[in-house]
């Protein structure tokens, strides 16, 4: 029987090529579509998995209280706070702090490389899996001078040979020994480095880390087996409190597992993060599989009325209905199995494709044993649903009406049901259109709205070695040169603005108002460096030696202190230094959209390190870079250049939503490609169902025009009535993911405008080509068999 089954299907195949083909590259397009966003989403879902105490970690987190109930969210803590969650709080079995990103220069011999690490202490490897490829936990960083390095790294330096306790030179200064070397951290680890140094000398280094005044290290804890997460909470909630005095600052425990997909707070509350675009694309995934699977059985109900007689046939010689369920199951499940096998080959060659679009390597292994028997059960997900409901139609046929010759007609309710699904499939593309729209709408909006400075034509480097030490000289030295218009020095990216604190005074302020202020440092020349829209005043200048003592705000800050022109002059305090106000600058983008924007003040650049940022002339980016590598030869030969642009840092912090506009410009093209194929089936269906009416209005002297409205008419409908359906919802879920920012656009009125027409248009396309070759058939050939 089966192998009856297997001709009967391949002949079926072979005799209906063109329904054989759509079939099969809609099943092709949805599984695809389907593996890659379910591989994406495993992959993001991945992130830190690899930690074998995961469930136990947690990074603590605090909650700082500020007047108008504003609440900020931090993982920046207090320097001193490891020490006292070690010894005060029950359940806690480990603790290490872990400083911000640092680029350090590593030099062993001739050889200098720049590599990012941190520095932290030993428990550091009782908490986290990083597994030791020379040495052991119970050696490193337990002696000042110690480092360890990952496993690329000391290749780079090492070769095959073995690194530990070799010597290595940090930043041309010190010497360090290797106390152990650990695998490194793969893409799937928030927590990447390159080498890690003992976090007691970066304490040495900066004495204020000391102090429960400033927070900046990052603090992880693992919790004991038998530890209660609500005492645990309960216990370290006041501690900066009773440290700190004044502060309102609570502490809490946040699951490590959770920080990459929903580690982001909003007014103190969790917002969902990453983790909504997993869902949101796990939805899509189902829906344009589904959308697939509907085709399917659009198309297969459309060849009916050529396999009716073929089933009365069966019957009338004793066929079981089991029989035909399984004989137009088993087609289903065949063109499955071959829809399956071309989607493999197309993931495995647009794998390289897709990488590049959601810009990361994908670090799950795509064929493994779990994979492809997750591949298979999705094949039998599809293959059944997909061919279901055109087995048990067909198998429900009567024989004796069929063999009649009569018209094969569906009921009522199957009429509906078919309806409703292309009603289905165009609302959920509408939808898809929708959100695709307005996502590439907000990114744009975000890309080249006012920033309040010019990213573009902006060069930085790490300000360090002979530059740092003779800075001012530097840059003397860079003024003139081909190819540069200006240059300065601040403590951060001005687009990237991390750093805020309180102690900001003026006159009229409340002894108990608390506000915070962002915080930058900037060196003279940062006005036209970044071309800044000053609004009263100016920056900071060599020209003007009291500068020194004066500080720079912007318009909110201004707003805030409620302060009346001449803004210039008037006597602010930053901690207990006071000083006048010498310029009021515009707000300007200083970090990422979905945070609120706040005051800020600058301060003049009286710390080491930093960046220095050069603006170069529009055209002229070679010769810049040329003079830039000239200059910095001569005052840092021993540290290697690493220029950076300004506008690809920029790109770099909206990465995330330009990759989500990416992936639903794809997959909604690819919802609606297939979603017509469907409705390309209804038409077929009706055509074939309508043939000999068409030929009887031909007779009595119908036009084709009068034709094409006829069928297309009920399409057209279905198609009102799924936008009518989806535009609102669309509207609704759009506006959710507008508000995570606090600039964005508004939905217009055109945008559901241009979604209606687009949807309208497509399906008129899609349906005149059944509907014009239907209408121009020879009305002789559709009544010669009556």
């Amino acid at each position: 029987m089966l192998r009856n089954h297997i001709k009967i299907a391949w002949r079926n195949l072979w005799n209906n090529k063109v329904f054989g083909v759509i079939n099969i590259a809609g099943l092709t397009i949805g599984m695809t579509a389907c593996m890659f966003i379910l591989l994406w989403v495993a992959n993001e879902w991945s992130f830190n998995r690899f930690h074998e105490k995961l469930p136990r970690i947690y990074q603590v987190y605090e909650h700082q209280y500020y007047s108008n109930n504003e609440m900020l969210t931090t993982t920046a803590t207090p320097g001193p706070l490891a020490e006292k969650l070690r010894t005060e709080v029950p359940g806690i079995t480990q603790v290490a702090s872990i400083s911000w990103n640092a680029e350090k220069l590593l030099s062993v011999g001739d050889k200098n490389l720049k590599f990012q690490g941190h520095y932290t202490e030993s428990p550091f490897f009782n908490i986290f899996s990083f597994p030791f490829v020379e040495g052991s936990a119970a050696g490193a960083l337990t002696q000042p001078g110690n480092i360890v390095l990952t496993d690329e790294t000391a290749r780079a330096f090492f070769g095959d040979e073995k690194a530990l306790g070799k010597t290595i030179r940090l930043e041309n200064a010190k010497d360090y020994t290797v106390s152990g070397v650990v695998k490194s951290p793969g893409e799937a680890s928030t927590v990447k480095f390159a080498f890690l140094l003992p976090m007691q000398e970066l304490k040495t280094e900066h004495p204020w880390l000391s102090s429960w005044e400033a927070n900046a290290p990052r603090t992880y804890v693992l919790l004991s087996e038998q530890a209660d997460l609500t005492k645990v909470n309960a216990a370290a909630k006041d501690i900066v409190k009773r440290n700190a005095q004044g502060s309102t600052t609570e502490l809490f425990l946040y699951p490590f597992s959770d920080i990459y997909l929903k580690g982001i707070f909003k007014d103190g509350k969790e917002q969902s993060g990453r983790m909504e675009y997993v869902r949101l694309f796990i939805i899509v995934a189902v829906f344009v599989l589904l959308i697939a699977c509907i085709n399917f059985m659009n198309l297969s109900t459309a060849r009916a009325v050529q396999r009716s007689k073929e089933v009365g046939v069966r019957k009338s010689i004793g066929a079981g209905r089991f029989s035909l369920v399984s004989q137009f199951l088993g087609e289903s499940f065949a063109l499955v199995f071959i829809s399956s096998l071309l989607s493999v080959m197309l993931v495995w060659l647009l794998m390289p494709m897709f990488e590049k679009m959601v810009n990361t390597e994908i670090a799950v292994p795509v064929f493994t044993w779990y994979n492809l028997l997750g591949l298979l059960c999705l094949a039998v997900f599809t293959g059944f649903a997909a061919g279901s409901y055109p087995a048990f139609y067909l198998s429900s046929l009567n024989p004796i009406s069929t063999l009649k010759g009569g018209m094969l007609r569906l009921k009522s309710s199957a009429v509906w049901l078919r309806k409703g699904l292309v009603v289905f499939q165009f609302g959920i593309s509408t939808v898809l259109i929708v959100a695709a729209a307005l996502v590439y709408l907000q990114i744009h909006f975000i890309k080249n709205r006012n920033l309040g400075l010019n990213k573009d034509q902006v060069v930085y480097f790490t300000n360090e070695g002979g530059v740092e030490k003779n800075f001012e000289a530097f840059r003397r030295a860079l003024d003139g040169k081909p190819g540069i218009m200006a240059s300065c020095v601040t403590n951060q990216l001005p687009i990237d603005v991390g750093n805020s604190g309180q102690g900001v005074s003026w006159p009229g302020k409340a002894a108990t108002e608390t506000v915070l202020f962002d915080k930058l440092e900037v060196g003279s020349g940062f006005d036209k460096t970044m071309q800044l829209e000053m609004l009263e005043g100016r920056t900071f200048s060599d020209d003007h030696p009291t500068d020194k003592d004066g500080f720079v705000i912007n318009e909110t800050a201004v707003r805030l202190m409620k302060l009346e022109k001449p803004w210039v002059g008037q006597i602010i305090t930053n901690q207990e230094k006071q000083g006048p106000i010498i310029g009021v600058v515009k707000d300007f983008a200083s970090h990422h959209i979905a945070r609120k924007a706040g005051p800020m003040l600058i301060t003049p650049f009286d710390e080491a390190g930093g960046k220095v940022l050069v603006r170069i002339h529009p055209g002229e980016a070679a010769a810049a870079m040329a003079s830039i590598g000239e200059v910095y030869k001569q005052f840092n030969p021993q540290y290697p250049l690493d220029l950076k642009f300004m506008d690809v840092f920029f790109e770099k912090i909206y990465r995330s939503e330009s990759v989500i506009g990416r992936l639903s410009t794809v997959f909604t093209v690819l919802a609606i490609f297939i979603a017509c194929l469907g409705l390309f089936g209804l038409a077929a269906f009706t055509a074939q169902q309508r043939t000999k009416e068409i030929g009887i209005r031909k007779v009595l002297g119908a036009t084709v025009g009068q034709i094409l409205v006829l069928l297309s008419k009920d399409f057209l409908r279905l198609v009102l009535v799924a936008v009518a359906i989806a535009l609102p919802l669309a509207a609704y879920f759009m506006k959710g993911w507008l508000d995570q920012f606090s600039l964005h656009i508004e939905i217009s009125w055109w945008i559901f405008a241009g979604t209606a027409l687009l949807s309208l248009v497509l399906a008129m396309l899609t349906v005149s080509y059944q509907s014009v070759r239907t209408a121009r058939m020879n009305p002789v050939k559709s009544l010669r068999a009556e």
